[in-house]
């Protein structure tokens, strides 16, 4: 199947989405939500329900078979969005929205109005000179405007994370008017979390937050016996926050965002000057799925270049081959689309092969080295696992 079928195939079983607006069909039955179908989940939520949501950064599909105390609650594989990464997942989750509708397109979004490329986790933005400046909640807010979930819940809130993640930026912008509870370890975390679910009788949202999976899986590789060993951790830390809130009116749903694959070349654009005197400014995007933004009438010469300096190694798609939004399925998902959409995603989207990876770092940073990576399109990239525990009927 070619990258073009593949953009315009429909994925069969449900999506991240789908749990989105069936969490939100459940917790505010007026709500306007995207319910997709999901079999088997709403005898779960209610209306005076906790629903407690446990995103895992990076939980493949593929590591449930390290998991045998959580593979007996696993209840469904899942397709995240695309580019399938924190940056956007997280804020589909956290929005409720597709890529298309909040318009972050990966770990950097170019923003058309203030002309600046906009890191969106880390809170920071470069302009013309390329030179990062920090931006506080208020001020990233201000640039993302937020359509949050928690704002159409009509009931409580809690977020729960590790506790330096509390004051940063982007937690406080899509937490602000909710509590927050942080904690020390994964260890740390079933204690808090039940303590939490029991103090606070649904109905109720509680989002807790792990992100030790992901820095392992990039580190050393999604095959590593690092990244299993914290499974082996988070299997029993599941087991544990089980066991603490049996009997609770609770439900507790943990997926991903997005999954891993394992790569072994490193695609550098300062060795391709040709390609970079084509561009505006530095790619966008993901590393396994690029954006690039060409200056005018320098279309023919920018794709001659890639070919010259990549071959093979890069697909290289314009966007009206990728962003189609009259296929069954659009790349970005459903609309209505994000006013800025079609200008932050640039020309091009360049898709590495499926053993690579493409990085364009700034003069002060060297870049990022990977063992596995996501973003893009391949199935360890997009499947994600949801489990599901009915707490009430667990004692």
């Amino acid at each position: 199947m070619s990258i073009t079928e593949i953009l315009r195939a429909r994925h069969d079983g449900p999506g991240l989405l789908d749990l989105l607006g069936r969490i939100e069909a459940s917790l505010n039955p007026d709500a306007a939500a995207h319910a997709g179908a999901l079999a088997g989940i709403d005898p779960a939520l209610g209306p005076d329900t906790h629903v407690v949501l446990w995103l895992i950064d990076g939980f493949a599909e593929d590591y449930r078979r390290h998991t045998p105390l959580m593979q007996a609650d696993h209840h469904a594989t899942l397709e995240t969005v695309f580019p399938s990464t924190t940056a956007t997942a997280i804020t589909s989750i956290l929005t409720g929205r597709h890529p298309a509708h909040h318009g972050l397109l990966g770990w950097n979004t170019r923003l058309a109005e203030p002309a600046r490329t906009l890191t969106v986790l880390m809170a920071e933005e470069r302009g013309a000179d390329d030179q990062p400046a920090r931006l506080d909640h208020r001020e990233l807010a201000a640039r993302v405007q937020p359509d949050r979930i928690i704002d159409r819940l009509g009931c409580p809130s809690t977020f729960i994370g590790p506790k330096w993640i509390g004051h940063a930026p982007y937690n406080r912008m899509m937490s602000e008017g909710a509590g927050f509870v942080g904690f020390d370890g994964i260890s740390d975390l079933p204690a808090r979390v039940a303590a939490h679910v029991r103090a606070h009788p649904g109905p109720h949202f509680t989002y807790v937050y792990w992100s030790e999976l992901d820095h392992l899986g990039h580190e050393y590789g999604p095959g590593s016996p690092e990244v299993e060993r914290h499974l082996k951790q988070l299997d029993l830390a599941y087991t544990a926050t089980c066991a603490q809130l049996a009997g609770e009116d609770a439900v507790l749903l943990t997926t991903a965002d997005h999954g891993m694959r394992p790569v072994e070349r490193r695609l550098d654009l300062r060795e391709a000057p040709a390609v970079q005197d084509c561009l505006r400014h530095r790619l966008t995007g993901e590393p396994r799925a690029a954006l690039a933004h060409v200056r005018e009438g320098r279309e023919a010469r920018f794709e001659a270049a890639v070919a010259q300096a990549f071959g093979d190694d890069i697909a290289l798609l314009p966007r009206e081959a990728w962003m189609a939004s009259d296929t069954p399925a659009p790349t970005l998902g459903p609309g209505p689309e994000h006013p800025e959409l079609h200008a932050r995603a640039g020309d091009y989207l360049l898709l590495p092969a499926a053993d690579a990876y493409l990085v364009d770092p700034p003069a002060d940073d060297e870049g990022p080295f990977f063992r596995g990576v996501h973003g893009g399109l391949s199935a360890e990239e997009r499947r994600i696992p949801l489990f599901l525990r009915s707490l009430a009927n667990s004692r």
